[in-house]
């Protein structure tokens, strides 16, 4: 198994214990309301204040966007924030559960692995 398929089962299998208790539904509801202006509901980068943002936001159906990617990488950005965007940090806004319910969501944006 080359490394980077392991790092992407490893961080599926992670996952799916990380964030087993999390709600993806609850995780939408949270997603539409404080991430979609920017990510678009489909979160495809294009929400309705994505064309005034520099750097645009993510596109969570980007392939490339997963390589690598851990619940814990996901929690970190949604906690603090990405330096250098105009992505804010969700600490003290969101509990650490919506949090994960949020990430839980994100997950049905990952594209299908071929």
């Amino acid at each position: 198994m080359s490394r980077g398929a392991f790092h992407v089962v490893f961080g599926t299998l992670l996952l799916s214990t990380v964030v087993g208790a999390a709600d993806a539904g609850k995780g939408k509801a949270t997603y539409e309301l404080r991430c979609a202006p920017c990510h678009g509901v489909e979160g495809r980068g294009d929400g309705p204040v994505a064309s005034g943002l520099s750097p645009p936001p993510r596109n969570f159906h980007d392939a490339e966007f997963w390589k690598a990617r851990t619940p814990e990488t996901l929690r970190t950005v949604v906690k603090q924030g990405r330096p250098g965007t105009l992505m804010a940090g969700f600490a003290g806004v969101l509990s650490d559960q919506e949090i994960d319910d949020v990430i839980a969501h994100l997950q049905s944006f990952r594209p299908a692995e071929h």
